[in-house]
């Protein structure tokens, strides 16, 4: 039972006419053990009311609340109109007989939870509480007991007395003398003087005659057929008492049938044994060792036919232990029941898979039924054949089974939704095997139907990969053969190399590709190195030279690379340097600037056009016309957000090949890595919509490993990731460290008033959350007056304890002549370090989003070459990408936050290619502030794409912990 300091859950059932059953209603009470009325029902707004979040609950509460909701009239009403549209009650819809007993079933099945669940959890119960709503005259026991019918036959001159009584523990009653309410048919739940109980092996039905008299009287000539009608049914259920009539003994097992039983708790079927003694079988799981019954099957001759349990049942449940099979409960079979991730059907797959043992060892496999329906055991084929049509694999798999040859499509929407009971046309079952659910996942997303069979984008290929009969032969060369050309002024690094050929194999089989190396490990370097090698594969080096009938000699200017690279504005002066520097035989342009259209017409004749992505969204209408044989996105992240302009305006250029270049291509949450795909490969993770229900969901919000895995399998030949760490062994040791300051006494009492005020604003008890915007600014308060009290007001006279501990360490820095780049989210704060400076005489460089691009490349110059400034101060937006400053030892975050990837990226401005000394990272934390939360969150996530992609991203869950972001 859900029980805390506060609340508990009360439930009452109550007759509703127009369903003709007995319907729970969830009341919320104050936690007491003398509960005397209920008043308020446990709906959504009285829960908000009590301070209480429906999903926190557990699971078998929810279970109830839910099962409660379902079973009322409006909710039934709802569920089952939808095809007679006329209907305005229930009555309406129970004229038709299909829907009556789908509204029947209904009510069966979710009132057997609900009893089960009552029991299990022992909440508290009443029975037609009335209007008074008195708990405590109407309360019924919850221990559940079970009521064992009895049925007596006394054959006397005129007929048969047929006596039905019922036994509970050692005491037998008939039901006249009791105060009886019957709730359910079937499985059969009643209250019998205010106790509920369980019918056992009967339909409560039965039980309807005797509750106003002892018994029946049959006379002699309905006694045949009465008999015939009634016997059938109950007579392998219930034991049976009879006088007056011959007996026979069975006491022979004929037959050992195994047969699968569902544990609803445990979500799952175990093994049960069922002996038959020629006419009755035996519950290997019940206690019970005889039954008799009486038999009519001769006219007018009746005899008492007794079943008695032989001790040679021992040997069958010693065969199946010896085969590996475990006792789990109430003698019921099974493999490991402890397994993290059970799979339902397991027990039910072993029985199949080891048919012909069981078979050789005595039992009975044939008829083993599932939900009333009998499962298909025989062994299965399974037929493939593979098409190549220009971007398409048109698949065919037929899968036979028995007598039925079934089509691989059919089956998709079973692996989609993880069902494994496909019903054949005779309306048996087949298991789909386990391992199909992930062997052919992939296949089922991913694929379109075709009249009957499968066509797969082949740039899908790695679907295949789990498919050994149809894996992919024609796979795309994930490498191709590279000569490092005189063209290219640099010498490439082996992995560099590896990169290169890489890239090329994605070229050459027309396949885009992202190339995510570590920040510092030359992407740009690799990515010229590729254009080269394209330009001499595609023969477009040199120019030509022809003739005419004349001999007159025409030139022909060679044929331009035409490669559109989009940089982040900051980038575009860099690359068109690197450009110079390591492929200077290149023509190249920059289309940037207010007079950039004044240059247009020169895009159809360059080998290199950089430009950035503010450009591109705002000159698409011109863009758009041309078409060019590469597009190459530098930090293409840029592009991750689906709905933005840039990324809408990036998808309408006309290209042949396409690469994106970033050290972080999932930023914040899984999106980013669509957005990314989509752009290099479309479709090739579907639709967003699709990616969303199949991956970004199953993946971030449950943790699931196989979606994980798969979506793993599809990108990687896309997406090649090297760190730092992997490939270079000559790169200089990196230290990282947190410095934890105090805050100035004043500052600590300021900022413990401003958390209390954001608490009670952010964490309101009625249920209105606030909205982002308003979450942001409130926490980037608090985060500002962690650094400074000046930066909320800029009159304060307060001072602040990490801006002493900063300069303090700043000064021992100068001292020791060590070049040091500081980083702050906040230019603001940057300020207060380099009014520092200047009144202390220190030079310093500086760059943030305000500095025009000529003057970062001065400063950046200016640091990696002369001995002095020692300091550089970074706004971590305008200085996370682009910058080549190998000369500093030391990198200061003077505020870290959520997302670490914008301190990597500027980790990576030093520790990079080219650097010597050992780097040493300091990330300056005020104690006991949201700084301390946030790093601490980030310690504690596992976070989803060191399984993607070996590196590391936080998604936006601001909101998930703010409780403990803001709690002491």
């Amino acid at each position: 039972m859900e029980l805390s300091k506060s609340f508990q859950f009360c439930f009452d059932i109550s007759f509703e006419k127009n369903l003709n059953a007995y319907i729970p209603t969830a009341y919320i009470v104050e936690n007491t053990n003398d509960i005397k009325y209920l008043d308020k029902k446990a709906t959504t707004g009285v829960l908000e009311g009590f301070g209480i979040a429906f999903e926190n609950l557990n699971p078998n509460t929810k279970r109830i609340l839910t099962i409660c909701d379902s079973l009322k009239p409006e909710f039934i009403f709802k569920k089952f109109s939808a095809k007679i549209k006329s209907a305005k009650t229930i009555a309406d819809l129970q004229k038709d007989s299909k829907i009556d007993f789908a509204i029947r079933q209904h009510l069966k099945l979710n009132l057997g939870f609900f009893y089960n669940l009552i029991v299990q959890e022992q909440f508290p119960l009443c029975h037609n509480i009335g209007p008074e709503k008195d708990f405590f005259r109407s309360r019924v026991a919850t221990d559940v007991l079970s009521f064992e019918p009895q049925i007596q036959f006394d054959k006397h001159a005129d007929g048969i007395t047929y006596t039905l009584s019922l036994k509970e523990n050692q005491t037998t009653f008939l039901p006249m003398n009791n105060e009886v309410s019957i709730l359910l048919d079937e499985p059969g739940w009643l209250i019998i003087d205010k106790k509920l109980g369980q019918l056992k092996d009967l339909n409560t039905k039965k039980l309807q005659p005797f509750l106003k008299k002892k018994a029946i009287e049959i006379p002699s000539k309905l006694v045949d057929d009465y008999f015939k009608s009634f016997i059938p049914e109950i007579a392998k259920k219930i034991d049976i008492e009879a006088t007056g009539f011959e007996i026979e003994h069975r006491d022979t097992i004929v037959s050992c049938t195994i047969q699968p039983v569902y544990d609803f708790f445990k979500n799952c079927y175990y093994l049960n044994l069922y002996f038959d003694y020629n006419g009755y079988s035996f519950d290997a799981g019940k206690t019970k060792k005889t039954h008799s019954f009486v038999d009519f099957s001769i006219a007018n001759e009746p005899k008492i036919i007794q079943f008695k349990r032989s001790a040679d049942e021992i040997s069958y449940t010693d065969k199946l232990l010896e085969i590996g099979l475990l006792k789990i409960k109430n003698e019921l079979f099974g493999l490991n029941p402890n397994a993290e991730v059970p799979d339902p059907y397991s027990n039910i797959q072993f029985v199949i898979d080891h048919k012909d043992e069981l078979e050789s060892l005595g039992f009975t496999i044939q008829n083993l039924r599932l939900e009333s329906k009998e499962i298909f055991t025989q062994q299965h084929d399974i037929l493939f054949s593979k098409e190549t049509k220009e971007d398409w694999f048109d698949i065919k798999i037929t899968i036979t089974i028995g007598a039925f040859s079934i089509n691989f499509s059919e089956i998709i929407p079973n692996i989609k939704s993880k069902e494994r009971l496909f019903l054949l046309p005779d309306d048996s079952y087949f298991l789909i095997p386990l391992e199909w659910l992930s062997k052919y996942s992939s296949l089922a997303k991913l694929a379109k139907t075709e009249n009957g069979n499968l066509l797969l984008r082949k740039s899908n290929f790695a679907a295949l990969n789990a498919i050994p009969e149809i894996k992919n032969d024609e796979t795309p060369a994930y490498k191709a053969e590279y000569v490092p050309s005189d063209l290219l002024k640099a010498t490439l690094r082996p992995y560099q190399i590896e990169g290169v050929k890489w890239l090329l194999g994605h070229f050459n089989s027309n396949l885009g590709a992202c190339l995510a190396d570590d920040m510092g490990l030359g992407k740009t370097l690799q990515t010229l190195a590729v254009l080269v090698a394209v330009q001499e594969q595609l023969g477009f080096t040199t120019k030509t030279t022809n003739f005419d009938l004349f001999q007159n000699e025409t030139v022909i200017e060679r044929e331009p690379l035409k490669a559109l690279i989009v940089l982040p504005s900051s980038l575009v002066f860099n690359w068109y340097n690197e450009a110079g520097k390591f492929t200077p035989h290149f023509s190249k342009m920059q289309y940037t600037g207010n007079d950039r259209k004044l240059v247009a017409s020169r895009l159809e004749t360059s080998d290199l056009i950089f430009t950035s992505y503010s450009i591109i969204h705002r000159d698409i209408s011109i863009l758009e016309k041309y078409n060019f044989r590469y597009l190459i996105l530098d930090e293409s992240q840029y592009i991750k957000n689906k709905n933005s302009k840039i990324f809408k305006a990036i998808n309408k250029i006309n290209t042949g090949h396409k690469i994106a270049l970033s050290g972080t291509p999932i930023e914040n949450s899984l999106d980013d890595l669509w957005s990314q795909m989509q752009f290099i490969n479309p479709d090739i993770l579907g639709s967003y919509t699709f990616f969303a229900e199949n991956f970004k969901i199953p993946i971030e919000k449950k943790q699931d490993e196989n979606s994980l895995s798969e979506l793993k399998n599809l990108i990687q030949p896309y997406i090649l990731r090297r760190t730092k760490e992997q490939v270079l062994k000559d790169l200089p040791e990196l230290s990282e460290q947190i410095y934890y300051c105090n805050m100035d006494p004043e500052q600590e009492k300021l900022y413990e008033k401003e958390k209390s005020k954001a608490r009670n604003f952010l964490l309101k008890t009625d249920g209105s959350g606030p909205d982002k915007i308003s979450i942001i600014n409130t926490l980037m308060k608090l985060r500002q007056l962690s650094n400074h009290p000046k930066m909320i007001d800029q009159e304060s006279e307060i001072d602040s304890g990490k801006y002493i501990a900063v300069t303090n360490y700043l000064e021992n820095l100068v001292k020791g002549k060590q070049k040091t780049i500081i980083f702050s989210s906040f230019v603001t704060n940057l300020n207060f370090y380099t009014s520092w400076c200047k009144e202390n005489k220190i030079a310093f460089c500086e760059i943030t989003g305000e500095t025009p691009a000529q003057k970062r490349e001065q400063q950046v110059n200016l640091f990696q070459e002369k001995e002095t400034p020692l300091l550089f101060f970074i706004s971590l937006k305008a200085g996370g990408v682009g910058l080549n400053i190998t000369k500093a030892s030391y990198v200061l975050f003077l505020d870290p936050w959520w997302n670490p990837f914008a301190e990597k990226q500027g980790v990576g401005r030093a520790h990079r290619i080219g650097q010597l000394n050992k780097v040493n990272v300091i990330r300056f934390i005020s104690k006991n502030t949201v700084e301390e939360k946030i790093i601490k969150l980030q310690e504690n996530k596992k976070l989803l794409s060191d399984s993607l992609l070996e590196e590391s991203f936080i998604s936006d869950e601001l909101e998930a912990n703010l409780e403990f972001i803001l709690n002491s």
